[in-house]
């Protein structure tokens, strides 16, 4: 598996999510058993639910795993207009908590945007953690291609450390962060890690035939009483470009992520054992590129 280099640690072309509840603890560490047998080497604990943490925490502490690169988030979405709350205390808490639950922490990642705290006190804090070897380095969530300048221009003018890379939504359904944000991106340094990887379900071969039987039911008088998938047309187009490739859907979006030069890594965060069989598709049959262009040729 290709890696790339994040502030001098490796990151696999693969980071793996660990399951949220409902999904049981035990259940969790085994699955992320299977991605390290996978070569799997970084994990992302954070999802925003104290067991996610639990099962990541309990999986490092029994397996005592070499060379993995763990990622967590930082900061806590308070809404009310403010967004995230990445105030110096907040970052110093959540760091220290996920310290203590985990073990250590090499990559923190924000969780969004704080319209309350001066950017570079947030700066200065990550800076803290980095420097006193608490984290290697930090990274962005959910940002757009002004949000990532701004963060580098803040970062230079300080002169306290950049944002190492960024954590966005990016799928074969959601792919603006390759038009803008990618640019800036690899220009600047700052590898990109793609999040969402199947638009939150939508990307599944089960999806879309629970989409085809609603629009049948549609077509033959049955109330319109649930929307059918704006883009179904386009889903059943790469569900079958899939098919003829002997892939599932799943498979097919993950190995274009995979394939995509721009993205460092893919999280994926499987919550049931059959989750891992896209996983392992896109591993052992990755896409030429004639194959990406076919795919690609099918996207509004």
């Amino acid at each position: 598996m290709r890696t790339t280099a994040v502030a001098g640690l490796d990151l696999t072309a693969l980071t793996m999510g660990s399951a949220p509840l409902p999904t049981p603890v035990a259940r969790a560490v085994d699955l992320l058993d299977e991605g390290w047998e996978a070569g799997i080497r970084a994990l992302d604990a954070a999802d925003g639910t104290g067991g996610a943490e639990s099962a990541a925490g309990r999986w490092l502490e029994e397996r005592q795993p070499e060379g993995v690169v763990v990622l967590s988030g930082l900061g806590a979405v308070v809404g009310q207009g403010r967004g995230t709350d990445l105030s110096p205390a907040r970052i110093d808490g959540h760091v220290a908590a996920a310290v203590r639950r985990l073990g250590r922490v090499d990559l923190g990642w924000l969780r969004g945007a704080d319209a309350e705290t001066p950017l570079e006190d947030t700066l200065q804090a990550l800076a803290g953690a980095v420097e006193d070897g608490r984290l290697r380095a930090w990274g962005a969530g959910d940002v757009d291609a002004w949000a990532l300048e701004t963060l580098l221009a803040e970062a230079d003018r300080a002169a306290l450390p950049r944002p190492a890379f960024v954590r966005v939504r990016l799928n074969l359904l959601e792919r603006d962060a390759l038009r803008d944000l990618a640019p800036l991106a690899v220009g600047e340094g700052v590898a990109l890690l793609a999040g969402a990887p199947l638009g939150a379900g939508r990307l599944t071969d089960r999806h879309v035939a629970a989409e085809e039987r609603t629009a049948e039911a549609i077509r033959f008088g049955a109330p319109r009483d649930t929307p059918v998938d704006p883009a179904l047309e386009t889903l059943v187009a790469l569900r079958d470009l899939a098919r003829g490739l002997e892939l599932s859907l799943e498979g097919l979006a993950l190995g274009w992520l995979l394939a995509t030069e721009a993205v460092a890594s893919t999280v994926a965060t499987p919550r049931a054992k059959a989750d891992w069989d896209p996983v392992h598709e896109a591993l052992e049959r990755p896409l030429d590129a004639e194959t990406v262009e076919r795919l690609e040729s099918l996207l509004p």
